[in-house]
């Protein structure tokens, strides 16, 4: 029988393969599945809250960059911009992450 500690420890696994091979589907169906197990602890440690802000703070970037990316203003970008944009997007879901935590 699989402990929670180690459901989530395979779910990090697999979310920090799924990040290595910049696959943004698996990121968001690991990563979904993960916060629900992270949700369901009755006490996360320090390692387990910065690890689920991380993950909650990729996936915010991920669904903010597949809307942009739909609209008319993200063809017109330089690949520059368009580079620069997934990081500003990224900083700007840690942020408001971490503002909310205080």
């Amino acid at each position: 029988m699989i402990t929670k500690n180690q459901r989530i420890e395979t779910l990090r696994d697999a979310f920090a393969k799924a990040a290595t091979a910049n696959d943004p589907e698996a990121l968001q169906l690991v990563g979904r599945e993960l916060l629900a197990e992270y949700d369901q602890q009755p006490k996360l440690s320090k390692l387990h809250q910065d690890h689920r802000t991380i993950v909650e703070g990729m996936l915010v970037t991920l669904m903010s960059m597949a809307e942009l990316q739909k609209g008319d203003a993200y063809a017109s970008m330089t690949p520059e911009q368009r580079e620069r944009l997934q990081l500003d997007v990224g900083l700007m879901a840690m942020d408001m992450l971490l503002k909310k935590k205080q």
